[in-house]
């Protein structure tokens, strides 16, 4: 019977699975289950994570929640989102998770996955994305609980995407004041009390961004009445002001920019006889500020409220290449007229206007201005054919004294009255070549001198132009370029003391 009563245990131990019998060889050799695993039944057995930890529903429970931001991901200026890259931290008391250390060899904190205890429903209220990141990366992570009924909660890092609304009238020197708002989406402040675990959020980590500097970091909690219910809300709202760095738009597009405008001056140098180029190149300039300012839009959110000072120059400097490629029209057609100066012409622009651009002498002497304007080539035809003109003058003179005295000695030698006749009516031949002459060399001295003056009106108009559309491009990129948006912390205070945000 002994040896049949020792074999039963045997076949019963050895039918039993393989968990079961390590655990029944460790109860048999003296050794008791873990102190953790203990407690871990202990605590949670009969317990509810579905409603407040609390014995008196009166109470509320006081959460305490901080982020910590270790990057400033994206500004999404089109979008108006900002990405930031960052984790919370959420700390209460849960009354029903409480145990006595000694009674567990004295473990007084046990780590358990989230999603076993009870977890305020907190989010981010301007969520910018449908996807919950705050609950998500919080359920996967795992809790702290203290002996004392403490439970901490550190959710995993996560990408936060929040609304942000971009100011865009300074940029690509502005300053923007963005928030992230978290609280409870269903408990009110009397059944969650939500605090703010600091004056600002963790930093530690914080990585520099290299498009926008942080200047200023703070948190606040407000209490707030929505339409929607009769309770307050308590929300921990953190605000993050972000100064652009502006070195990479000063480089890429205001230099370029001023490049342009530069360029467009040199259409005023250019000479009249090329024509049609000389306002083409201001086309080609425009078509140019055109794709800079399609590069600018791009960036930009689509608003009506504020133009960026940047569009407003780049719109400011094609009126103002457009009103040169006018002026440079305009002063092409006076160089082209062939009719006679007016005389307030005279008066207004050869008298008043070139000595204020500088050009009295240049007016007062038409042919060295003339000369000036690279006319060289014309002017020295001029000279050509009146020296031409005054030769065939002296010629025909004295052809006329050598006819006179060949006919009076034939006169003299024949007294041919046939032959007089005939000698005389070629002088009055040769005195109508000549008047002819006369007269076609001072239609031709009338139109060189009106030319002349035309030159001279042109070019005084074309240095005064010249002057005027330089002096509107300095002011234009001092008036616009060189506003002052403020200091950026100033700027983020009085935003939240307005409540903008």
């Amino acid at each position: 019977m002994v040896g049949k009563s020792a074999i039963v245990p045997s076949i019963v131990i050895m039918c039993l699975p393989i968990k079961d019998f390590i655990i029944f060889v460790l109860l048999i050799s003296g050794f008791s289950v873990g102190s953790e695993q203990k407690l871990f039944e202990d605590l949670f057995e009969g317990y509810n994570k579905r409603v407040r930890p609390v014995k008196n529903f009166t109470h509320a429970v006081n959460v305490l929640f901080n982020v910590r931001v270790t990057q400033i991901a994206d500004v999404d200026e089109r979008n108006q989102v900002l990405k930031t890259n960052a984790w919370t931290y959420q700390e209460w008391t849960d009354e029903t998770l409480v145990w006595d250390p000694a009674d567990y060899d004295g473990l007084s904190e046990i780590r358990v996955p989230a999603t076993e205890v009870w977890l305020p429903d907190i989010t981010l209220y301007n969520n910018a994305d449908s996807h919950d990141y705050v609950a998500d990366n919080t359920s996967s992570s795992n809790a702290i609980v203290s002996y004392e009924g403490r439970v901490i909660l550190k959710s995993k890092p996560t990408l936060l995407k929040s609304t942000c609304k971009i100011y865009v009238k300074y940029f690509p020197f502005d300053a923007q004041a963005c928030k992230l708002k978290f609280g409870s989406w269903t408990f009110s402040g009397l059944q969650i009390n939500l605090l703010n675990h600091s004056s600002k959020p963790n930093l530690d980590d914080y990585i520099l961004n290299e498009q926008w500097q942080l200047v200023r970091a703070q948190t606040e909690r407000h209490v707030k009445e929505y339409d929607c219910c009769p309770e307050t809300y308590i929300d921990v709202t953190f605000f993050l002001c972000l100064s652009r760095k502006p070195m990479y738009y000063i480089y890429n597009l205001i230099i370029p920019c001023l490049l342009l405008c530069a360029l467009a001056l040199t259409g005023f140098f250019m000479p009249y006889s090329v024509g049609v180029v000389k306002a083409s190149i201001s086309v080609t300039l425009i078509l140019s500020l055109t794709v800079f300012l399609l590069l600018v839009a791009e960036m930009m959110p689509r608003t009506s409220e504020e133009i960026p000072l940047i569009g407003q120059y780049y719109l400011a400097t094609m009126c103002l290449i457009s009103l040169s490629t006018a002026m440079n029209v305009a002063v092409l057609n006076v160089h082209g007229c062939r009719r006679e100066v007016p005389q307030w012409i005279r008066l207004i622009v050869l008298r008043y206007l070139a000595a204020f651009v500088c050009m009295g002498k240049c007016c007062s002497e038409p042919g060295a201005l003339y000369r000036a304007m690279g006319k060289e080539k014309t002017d020295q035809n001029n000279c050509k054919n009146s020296s031409i003109l005054h030769l065939r003058d002296n010629s025909l003179h004295g052809l006329k004294n050598d006819s006179r005295h060949t006919m009076s000695s034939y006169q003299e030698l024949t007294l041919d009255d046939f032959g007089q006749s005939k000698f005389g009516k070629i002088e009055h031949h040769v005195e109508q070549i000549f008047r002819h002459l006369k007269t076609v060399q001072r239609r031709m001295d009338k139109k060189s001198n009106i030319r002349e003056q035309w030159a001279c009106v042109a070019a005084v108009l074309d240095k005064a132009l010249m002057y005027l559309f330089f002096l509107a491009t300095v002011v234009t990129t001092l008036y616009l370029l060189l506003q002052d948006p403020g200091d950026p912390d100033e700027l983020c205070l009085q935003s939240i003391a307005n409540g903008v945000l």
